[in-house]
């Protein structure tokens, strides 16, 4: 057997412009940028033949979601656990501001020598616990009939649950694409 999950991130909003955390608490829709972004990834999601796009519950991911499904003329299922981590005391501050009153859990976060899986922000999820939401995700999808996925969902939690199959990649773009492949009982990151 063999499934093709095309995972993306979705277009901009004014939070990401704005260099602000927005985590799994904020739902803010995108921008005129993250509209026009998310209709150039249909364009390029158009000729892989999707058979439908399960989204995180948020609009920013949902807005996403519909350009590229209506692009492929597929429908649309929103999925919880699709979200984005939560970070807890750190959403809606800057960047900048999250360093200065957390500077310890910042520097572990963005240690790309250890990558610490368990730290966390108050109230908020550690990197492991977003890992491992996704993974279970992703095996529950194994099991529908469809074949080749678009998934929309999160910087962070796409980040974290990629790396489970030993794919680092650092800061990603807005509707940025990863193309996941599950075939005869392994999974993989196909280059393309």
């Amino acid at each position: 057997m063999r499934k093709d999950f095309y995972i993306f991130r979705h277009g901009e909003t004014d939070y990401n412009k704005e260099k602000r955390w927005q985590g799994c608490g904020i739902d803010t829709d995108l921008n005129e940028n993250g509209i026009r972004q998310a209709h150039e990834l249909a364009e390029v999601l158009a000729p892989k033949n999707l058979q439908i796009v399960y989204s995180s519950c948020l609009k920013r991911a949902v807005e996403t979601a519909a350009i590229v499904a209506k692009a492929s003329g597929v429908a649309v299922k929103k999925i919880e656990d699709l979200r984005e981590g939560c970070f807890g005391d750190a959403e809606g501050m800057r960047k900048v501001e999250v360093a200065e009153k957390y500077p310890e859990v910042f520097e572990l976060w963005y240690d790309d020598e250890t990558d610490y899986m368990d730290v966390a922000f108050p109230g908020g999820e550690t990197k492991h616990e977003m890992q491992e939401r996704m993974y279970n995700i992703f095996e529950k999808l194994l099991n529908t009939a469809e074949d080749v996925i678009g998934v929309a969902s999160h910087g962070s939690s796409i980040r974290y649950f990629l790396l489970k199959f030993g794919f680092s990649l650092g800061r990603m773009p807005n509707t940025a694409l990863f193309h996941l492949v599950y075939e005869d009982g392994d999974w993989f990151v196909a280059c393309e």
